[in-house]
């Protein structure tokens, strides 16, 4: 028995098939049967059932899965280890950020964090949704900073600041109702993700949607009065007060929400010296 097989029995569990899971390990579909069918003579054991079209455990096989997971993860924790014994402190750090987040209260934190690491170089990013997390997960990043809709074991999450997210509309609507916003678009933002959920949080029932995946673009539409839809306050503040925005009242279903923003990081991430000094700094910063 190997690590690299047991790896490929929890993939093709995970994924559901075969193919989903040589997508997942960039193996051949016939490489994984292989592992799984040498694991098998191995022990004399059946696994999975071959009766379905789908691969499904057989009572043996779930019984012998849940070990393995535990193994798995003993292993992964050594592996983890090993790796930060053998790190040496590194040159850049990666951070996303939500769209929405107000990056005015976590500046002065980065300032006061790198003005005493000259030498350490830093990439900002911003994405939002599933967009944001996913690239936390696949570690394209260190951490982020960001809204957290579809909770997830394998990310830690710490809520550090929140943001208000406002309805706003051209001024030219003079009268704002039920009725003109659903005859109106309601500009939505999308993210990055592929796997983005289809669950609009704040969507008026009746309206029709617009997409767009830059929340910048998503201002000038409104604000030139092709639709409506929520923005950071923190962001439209300075045109709600030229009146070049105006913020919805007394419509039902269309009010503010307050958007809780978290300290987003992979449980299954290595961090370096650096990004783990920084990620307890941040912390430390927004807890007092």
């Amino acid at each position: 028995m190997t690590y690299d097989q047991l790896v490929t029995l929890e993939s093709i569990v995970n994924e559901g098939s075969f193919k989903a899971a040589s997508e997942l390990l960039h193996k051949t579909q016939p490489s994984l049967s292989t592992a799984i069918k040498k694991l098998e003579q191995e022990y004399g054991l059946q696994l999975f059932s071959r009766e379905n079209y789908r691969p499904e455990l057989t009572e043996v096989g779930k019984a012998f899965y849940k070990k393995a997971q535990t193994a798995m993860e003993s292993f992964r924790e050594l592996d983890t280890f090993a790796k930060e014994l053998s790190l040496d402190y590194e040159t850049e750090l990666s951070l996303i950020i939500d769209a929405i987040c107000p990056l005015f209260k976590i500046s002065p934190a980065l300032e006061d964090f790198f003005s005493k690491r000259t030498s350490l170089s830093f990439e900002l990013n911003i994405d939002l949704l599933d967009g944001l997390t996913e690239k936390i997960l696949q570690h394209h990043v260190d951490f982020g900073i960001g809204s957290f809709r579809n909770p997830s074991e394998d990310i830690e999450a710490v809520q550090i600041i929140e943001t208000m997210m406002v309805p706003v509309i051209a001024p030219k609507f003079e009268s704002v109702d039920t009725k003109l916003l659903k005859e109106l678009p309601q500009i939505v933002i999308r993210s990055s993700s592929k796997k983005d959920s289809d669950k609009i949080i704040g969507k008026l029932h009746g309206a029709k949607t617009w997409f767009t995946s830059d929340m910048f673009m998503k201002e000038q539409l409104i604000e030139s009065g092709l639709g409506w839809g929520r923005l950071p306050l923190h962001q439209v503040q300075q045109k709600l007060d030229r009146n070049q925005l105006k913020m919805i009242k007394g419509v039902a279903q269309v009010n503010p929400i307050e958007v809780p923003l978290f300290l987003l990081r992979s449980k299954t991430k290595t961090l370096g010296p650096h990004a783990k000094a920084l990620w307890s700094f941040l912390l430390d910063t927004f807890r007092n």
